[in-house]
Order: C-alpha cells, then structure tokens, then sequence
C-alpha cells in the first residue's frame, strides 16, 4: 500500500512539474528572433586516437563515435537505475529459444550522413550495414580490441574466422548460420549457447552499423573518415589537439523521454525544465581540445575557454569544492557540481608473462603478492585522489548488476611486515650487500612501472609505488609514456607493471571479469593472466541469468584473482564535474559516455561572459 501511494505522489508531481513547463511555452508570446550558433567547447583529459568504430578503445575516441554512429540500442538519458531502451530498432528484443536467439528490426527512414563516398545520392542503414560492422570485428586485419565480444558465441562465426585464416581470404559475402538477414531491416542472431549479456553488447558506441562503401573507401584511414547517422558528424580532426563536431543535417532528430525522471533530482528538474518537448541535439557545433596536463586543463576552464569541466583533477578539489562545498569564488559564478561515483576501477596490471612478476609458481604469486602488500593505497586515496576514491575489493565496482559489497581482499592490504616476511620466506634478499634484494637466484633485479605521461596524478601514483616498494628493499623505475603507446604497450605484454583504468561499457560485472578471461588475451586481458579453473568459471556465468548461483560463480572468481595477484586492485573514484550556468541540461549518465546530445546552451549569457 506505501508503495501505491508513492507511486502516485511520484507521478503527480512530475505531471505537475512538466504542466508548468507546457505551460510557460504556452504563454511565451515573444516572436522568434535569429540566434547565433550555439558552440560548446570542452578539453579531454586523454588525447584520442581515431573514430573508426571497430578498431578503437579508449574513452575518448569512443566518446565522439557515440556522437557520430548509432547503436541499436541505448540507455534512457534519466532513468536510475540505467534502462536500456531502443535507439535505432523498433523494440529491445527478447532473448527467444532458451536465450539463444535475439533479433533486432531497424526503423526504416534513417539515413548516413552526407558523404562524397555515396556520390551524392542518399544511403539508407539497413540491416546488412550491422552485420557487417559484427564481421569487421573478427577480421584479422583489423585487430579489434573488442573482439572478444564475438568470439565464440554466434553459431558459425569462429568457424568462418577459422577457415578464412587458414585461407587468407576474409570474403564478407560469405553468409554465418548464426547471422540471418530476415529483411532488408531485420537482423537475426542465433547463439551457441545462452549468454544473457549479449543483449548490452548493442548499446556499446563501437558496435554500431557502418557503410561498407565508406569503409572500403577509406581504407586505410578510415579512423579520419567516420560516417555514421548520429546527430554530430566530424568537422574538422588535428590529431591529439582538435577535434570539431557540428550537427549533422541528415538526422533524423530525437526528444528526451521524462517517463523516468525523478522529480525529487534537481538535475533531471533541470533536463526537463531547459530540453522536455524540443528536438534533440540543441548544440550546433563542439569544439574538443585534448589536454591531457591537469594544470592547464584546469585553467583553461577556470579562464572561461571551457563550458564545462568533467573530471576535475583531484588536485586542484580543494580550490573548487572546500570540504565538499563550492568555493566562494566558485558560488559567484554560479556554477555547479555534479558529483559521480565512477562505475570503474583503477588497478595495476602486472605482466603474467614477465620473468620477473610474472608466472604461477609459489614464489612467482609470493612476489606479486609481497608487491601488493608493499604498496601504500591508503596514501593514494588521501593524498593523490584528495579522498575522492574508495579502496577496490574485487575488479567489480559497487552499483553494477554481480557486485559483490561483502567481498573482502584481506591479501590486497598494506602490511609491509608480512611482505617483508614473504620477500624473505621465498628468498627475495639482499645478497651481494648493495641493499637491495636480488632473485633468489642471487641475480639482481630492478622493476618498471609505465605510466600515463602529462598527468600529474599518474606520476604521484609512480612515485608512490618506488617509495612504497623502496620502504621493502625493491627498486624501481618509473616511466612517462604517452596515453595512446600505453595502451599499445599494455596490450602487446610490452610491459612489466603498470597502471590504468576500466570504465563500465554496460551495467554488468561481466565486462570487468572478462578483463582477466584467458582467451582475452592481446585484446582486453593486458595482464595476460591464464588461469584454467577461472577461464571455465568465467564461460560457465555466461550462461546464467543475473541470479544467486551466478553470484557464486562471481565469488570463486574474485577468490582466485585473490590468490594469484594477477592485479593490485586501485580504487573507485569520485568525480565532481563542474558547470557553468550557461550550460543547460546537464546530467552524466553512468554508461554513456558524452552529454553532447542532451544538452543545451544559453547562448547570450555564454556569450556575455566570455566577452568580460
């Protein structure tokens, strides 16, 4: 009964809130007046690395194909938690045959953007384009990081990979047993085996159709050519120091769905308020600038050349937010912060396959292990993260279907006497006298950590390691790499110890432990751990639903990853993204990766400002 009467209380009172809005559009009598375009200009933290949709990884690059390509599916702007929700198909499918079997009906009537490619004649989507973009995935040549999302899974897929290794020929005509075209807009897909995470993979912005002509046209620089049928379509690229998107003609337009909105969340009054009943996008053209030192990233916004700041560095919370309130300064300007606990994880990675912290042997797991307990998390979360982080327990983090919040890593906490005890009890130690400790085998040794040049947290987190490690007699070396050779070198194994971080594609504790499956291996699995009994755990959750015995699965998992230390687990951070007022709209969604097609901007008082 208490339930009933809340639902109701809830659904009069956004019925009242949008009525108020309906109503003031109503009695705004004032003629439409000419408006300039209206320009959002922001900074990433990470330079990108292009937009060709199966071939790219990092955040950023998949940030603009979410803006540039449409996935089948997406996740409603202000539903919490997350909704998945039709984008570009008529309705999310049932998993039908026991889950084996999804199908997927594209809206006729949507077109790709214009392009020379399509000398001057429309092109429909259709549902070949996405089968397609699932073929691009497996192709050799393209070596996707994201493979691992088709392999095996759809019935005939590995079989035709197979044959067209041992071939040399990769023939896209060729038809998969599991890929049925129905239509010219239906889209059939027959599994092996049930998966009930296979439905997520169709709202990731990677996994999206795309034009053969435009790819094959492109060829080899198809990460410059992106031609999608998103909302914004690239205008201009220099690499790592520009990007622009501007509207892109041919889209078809969308609205906000306030069904779900809360009414209680100031920030979805606002969506409502400032975006309920216009057509979507707002914004005419976005200006990126890759910045990926945080002192002039930061300054950049505090001087008005930046709407927004997403991610403000952890350095700088303390001039912002003050014990967690703006700043005078701050509350002057008006603006305001969103406050994000990251559905992610930071972790050091070291290399399984390294003859030094590599291996499974009982002193090769002693040795990671020593490493972990040497190392000083609580002074990364006081003094690098400002507090802004919570310690990490398992890969999972809390808020995602599977997170487990009574898991606890004992092994993962600092304790420099047992590390010492364990360096010793393995015969990690000191002996030709410099110091130092040697191998057991009496050779010396010295460790290096790679890290994320131009951010100053990434270095204090370097630093922090050799003191740590110092502080048990290891030495190490830390190195400055660029964002996008860190990523390359992770997934080559051409590292010994470094550190970065995974942010949720889907809701599902699924997309992290696959970071550690076996055969992910040279795709997502960078520390190149191999572990039979974990790689068997791992397929056999795939075929269960979101349920306590897949929670059990979980555990063993997160169990083993314990025992073998294939990770130093990092934390989960806490993001403040700061807002000027003449941003409108703004709400980060915890899966999606930009705010570009849900936002507007009020253009005179942007514009009134930065002529100060």
């Amino acid at each position: 009964m208490r339930w009933s009467v809340m639902k109701m209380s809830h659904r009069r009172l956004l019925g009242a809130l949008f009525a108020t809005v309906a109503l003031s559009a109503l009695h705004s009598t004032a003629p439409a007046q000419a408006t300039e375009k209206k320009v959002l200009k922001i900074a990433f933290r990470a330079a990108e690395t292009g937009f060709d949709p199966q071939r790219i990884e990092d955040r950023y690059s998949v940030g603009i194909c979410e803006n540039i390509f449409d996935s089948l599916l997406s996740y409603d702007w202000l539903a919490r938690p997350v909704k998945m929700v039709p984008q570009i198909v008529e309705t999310v499918p049932v998993g039908e045959e026991g889950g084996t079997r999804f199908t997927f009906r594209i809206k006729p009537g949507i077109y790709f953007s214009d392009d020379p490619i399509f000398k001057g004649k429309p092109r429909e989507l259709v549902a070949k384009d996405m089968e397609y973009a699932i073929k691009r995935f497996r192709d050799p040549a393209n070596r996707s990081p994201y493979s691992w999302l088709f392999e095996d899974r759809i019935v005939g897929l590995d079989e035709f990979v197979a044959a067209a290794k041992k071939s040399g020929k990769y023939d896209y005509e060729v038809p998969i047993g599991g890929i049925q075209l129905l239509d010219k807009y239906t889209i059939s897909f027959k599994l092996r085996e049930p998966d009930y995470n296979f439905i997520y993979f169709f709202t990731l912005p990677i996994v999206v159709p795309v034009a053969r002509e435009a790819i094959e046209g492109y060829a080899s620089d198809t990460m410059a050519h992106p031609v999608g049928t998103g909302p914004y379509l690239l205008k201009e690229w220099v690499r790592r120091s520009k990007i622009v998107l501007e509207k892109n003609p041919n889209y078809r337009g969308h609205m906000l769905d306030t069904r779900y909105a809360n009414p209680a969340d100031p920030w979805d009054r606002d969506a409502v308020k400032y975006l309920s009943g216009k057509t979507l996008p707002l914004i005419d053209r976005i200006e990126i600038a890759p910045i990926e030192e945080e002192q002039p990233r930061f300054l950049a916004f505090m001087n008005h050349e930046h709407d927004y700041l997403e991610e403000t560095p952890f350095a700088f919370i303390q001039e912002i937010l003050p014990n967690g309130k703006l700043s005078p300064e701050m509350q002057k300007r008006n603006v305001r912060a969103f406050r994000e606990e990251a559905p992610e994880i930071t972790y050091d990675a070291f290399n399984l396959d390294d003859a030094i912290v590599g291996g499974y042997k009982p002193e090769n797991v002693a040795f990671r292990r020593a490493l972990i307990l040497s190392h000083d998390r609580s002074q990364e979360i006081a003094i690098v993260r400002r507090g802004q982080a919570i310690a990490a327990q398992s890969p999972v983090p809390p808020g995602l279907i599977g997170f487990d919040p009574t898991f606890h890593a004992i092994e993962q906490e600092y304790n420099p006497p047992r590390a010492k005890a364990l360096l010793d009890m393995f015969g990690y130690i000191d002996k030709d006298g410099d110091g130092w400790r040697d191998l057991p085998d009496g050779r010396p040794f010295k460790l290096t950590y790679k890290y994320r040049a131009n951010e100053d947290s990434a270095r204090q987190l370097a630093e922090l390691w050799a003191k740590c490690l110092a502080a048990v007699g290891i030495r190490m070396e830390a190195v400055a790499v660029q964002f996008a050779d860190l990523l390359k070198d992770r997934k080559v194994g051409k590292y010994q110890m470094s550190g970065i971080a995974w942010t949720a594609d889907y809701p599902d504790a699924q997309n992290f432990l696959q970071l550690l499956y076996g055969p992910n291996t040279n795709i997502s699995n960078d520390a190149r751990f191999k572990w039979p009994e974990y790689d068997r755990l791992y397929s056999q959750s795939l075929k269960l639903p979101d349920s306590p015995e897949r929670d059990k699965l979980y555990r063993e998992m997160n169990r083993i990853l314990v025992a073998y230390a294939p990770w130093r687990y990092g934390v989960h951070r806490i993001f403040n993204h700061i807002i000027n007022p003449w941003v409108l709209g703004y709400k980060k969604h915890p899966i999606l990766y930009t705010s570009f097609k849900y936002l507007d901007i009020d253009a005179a008082a942007q514009k009134a400002v930065m002529q100060q």
